[in-house]
């Protein structure tokens, strides 16, 4: 039987994505609790019946994944704040995760992404403990399923927070503690290599005492668990570290490309001196969801050409993208959305300023691509680079 993800809701404009592996998560979660915990906790007192077990599992676990919900909705609120749309809040085997559309641009803006997830998880840790003592003293002290729910959504949330208080990444405490360093260094680069040594040394400190509880304990469960998390935060906080250096890189390099061109395509009066190099170009393969994800959370353009090998595909407009149904975006290619090219959507980059205004304005896209002598993409050609 093959698992797929699904939406649940949308909260507050934010897609809630159920991911494959959390029902059983939810599942192992409910049979613990009935199993092992609540039997543990009222041995002392009565056996429960197993309705009254069930039912006190399935509350308690829906309102600990409601937590883990508000967590990733205080990043979402706080990202909205500096001017961060979240694509989506994801359910999955280690936890949640607030799917933000682009990387804060200061490292304030991270600390005050980062921090408040925590935050809200202490604050809701305080009002569950407050409702087990209003419970206690209601009850005259006496032990209930009502003030027990409350009691472990108490330390549960608290646990929560001070887990995502160390200070590695993935974790918030890694990304705050990034985010100080990289107003220390202005290096954000270096700010990540560190945190990521940080957040390795928690993952092995995990695996570590994750086979110490099997060796010792012949505790298998909590083995298997506890590798299973640190295998999970060690490659989560190497892939940051390499997509940050991939991202310098990256950049390095089109700043070196944009000038090349500039130099060997600068000449008063032509396409060459006033067009975008290098542009943002994007596979003809690429899936529509894809392109959301990586290309446009990236770069808020109304057109992107679409080329392989340098030579021009056609051109995507978003008023096209716009047509296709968000449940087809993952099987959908930008292939087969763009616009094909044509000579109404191209213009050669000796060309002069005039030309390439009159041209523009026939464009099915307000833009132009721009290519060299051999047919292949150099810039990219819009109105207000004509303004310059």
């Amino acid at each position: 039987m093959q698992f797929r993800e699904f939406q649940l809701a949308r909260l507050s404009g934010v897609p809630l994505i159920i991911d494959y592996s959390w029902p059983l998560v939810a599942l192992a979660h409910v049979a613990l609790l009935v199993f092992i915990y609540l039997p543990f906790r009222f041995s002392r007192i009565s056996p429960l019946p197993l309705w009254q077990t069930v039912l006190c599992a399935l509350v308690m676990t829906s309102l600990l994944f409601a937590s883990i919900i508000a967590h990733e909705l205080a990043h979402a609120g706080a990202a909205k704040l500096e001017g961060i749309e979240t694509i989506e809040i994801r359910l999955h085997f280690f936890g949640g995760w607030a799917k933000l559309a682009s990387e804060p641009k200061t490292p304030m803006a991270e600390f005050r992404i980062s921090i408040v997830g925590p935050v809200s998880s202490f604050l809701l840790a305080l009002i569950f403990g407050a409702g087990e003592q209003i419970t206690l003293e209601l009850s005259n002290r006496n032990h209930s399923l009502v003030s027990e729910t409350f009691s472990y959504l108490f330390f549960g949330n608290l646990l929560l927070a001070m887990f995502n208080l160390f200070p590695g990444l993935p974790l918030d405490g890694g990304r705050a503690f990034r985010a100080w360093l990289w107003y220390r260094k202005k290096d954000i680069l270096a700010a990540t290599r560190t945190a990521t040594r940080m957040g390795v040394a928690l993952a092995y400190m995990l695996i570590s005492y994750g086979i110490y509880r099997a060796v010792w304990y012949r505790d298998l469960f909590s083995a298997v668990g506890l590798v299973a998390i640190g295998l999970f935060l060690k490659n989560s906080a190497e892939n940051d570290y390499r997509y940050r250096k991939q991202q310098r890189e990256y950049e390095q390099a089109m700043e070196q490309s944009s000038e090349r061109v500039r130099e060997q395509w600068n000449v008063t009066g032509t396409v060459g001196a006033v067009m975008t190099s290098p542009p943002v170009i994007v596979a003809p393969g690429l899936r529509i969801a894809e392109f959301v994800d990586q290309v446009l959370s990236k770069h808020r353009h109304t057109s992107f050409p679409v080329a392989r090998d340098g030579r021009l595909h056609g051109i995507l407009s978003l008023e096209r993208l716009r047509e296709v149904p968000e449940e087809k975006w993952e099987e959908t290619s930008i292939g087969e959305v763009m616009q094909p090219v044509d000579d109404s959507l191209f213009i050669t980059v000796r060309s002069s300023v005039e030309y390439a205004a009159r041209k523009l304005r026939t464009s099915p896209v307000n833009h132009l691509a721009v290519l060299d002598g051999e047919g292949l993409l150099v810039g990219y050609l819009s109105p207000a680079d004509l303004g310059k």
